[in-house]
């Protein structure tokens, strides 16, 4: 496992479907990040919206910017094909994905990048930093604090409890793609499961360093439980890994 220097590429993950009313917010965040220099793929998972419109808009917005593309899929196949066909065209020496309805704080990536390069200088199997989160409405506004976990291999085998932002060496992913795209729901624990499995460790940064927005199609389904929640007057913050799936696989049936 080689070591990483600074400054070095970072390859951002962007898969959408049907999130046009979003991912302006999303790619506005990269663009105020203090850090470059940075790659944008954002694949596109034929949305029925009117998200491939605004995502062009969005390239010409920030062009000056952010080194920024998009991929168009014909067929919707998933969010983990999305991310599949990012693999193949990004370049950079760390990755992040970050989903298309949510977005970072401004000091999300060097608080990363630092963190990561600390790891690794005492440890270089760490490969990625995560960290905890604003649970926020659909509109924008504060719900609640999401928190993650200390890192534990074998915790993520039971329970999700690493969110998607993570900051990760490429070299890492790569070794566990393509992913498999069967995997519907709890498409982060099988990643990370992935990942751990070939012998990367994380780094947990207790810190909210991106907006996790709540609504009724979170992939998850943890949107439409938290809404409930805070409208049945529960207040305080929420433990991730008690609303994320674990990684299912979707049924392939074979003709004889």
């Amino acid at each position: 496992m080689s070591g990483v220097a600074t400054p070095t590429l970072l390859s951002v993950i962007i898969p959408n479907h049907n999130y046009g009313q979003f991912i302006g917010e999303t790619i506005a965040s990269l663009a105020r990040q203090d850090y470059s220099p940075i790659e944008v793929v954002i694949v596109d998972d034929a949305s029925t919206d009117n998200s491939v419109e605004i995502i062009k808009e969005l390239i010409e917005t920030y062009k000056s910017k952010l080194d920024i593309s998009l991929i168009e899929m014909k067929k919707n196949a998933g969010k983990v094909a999305a991310v599949n066909r990012a693999m193949e065209k990004v370049s950079g020496q760390y990755c992040l994905l970050l989903d298309s309805d949510d977005y970072l704080m401004d000091n999300h990536i060097v608080r990363c990048m630092a963190v990561l390069e600390r790891a690794r200088a005492e440890e270089p199997h760490v490969g990625f930093v995560y960290m905890d989160c604003h649970l926020i409405s659909a509109s924008g506004e504060f719900l609640e604090r999401g928190r993650s976990a200390p890192f534990d291999a074998e915790l993520i085998r039971t329970l999700s409890y690493i969110p998607e932002p993570a900051l990760v060496v490429m070299e890492a992913m790569k070794q566990c793609a393509p992913f498999d795209e069967t995997v519907r729901k709890g498409t982060k624990q099988d990643k990370w499961c992935r990942i751990i499995d070939n012998g990367w460790t994380g780094a947990y940064i207790p810190e909210a360093l991106f907006c996790y927005r709540m609504h009724n199609n979170n992939l998850s389904g943890i949107g439409t439980r938290v809404q409930e929640e805070v409208e049945g007057g529960k207040t305080g913050e929420r433990i991730l890994s008690g609303y994320w799936p674990v990684a299912s696989r979707k049924t392939v049936e074979r003709s004889a």
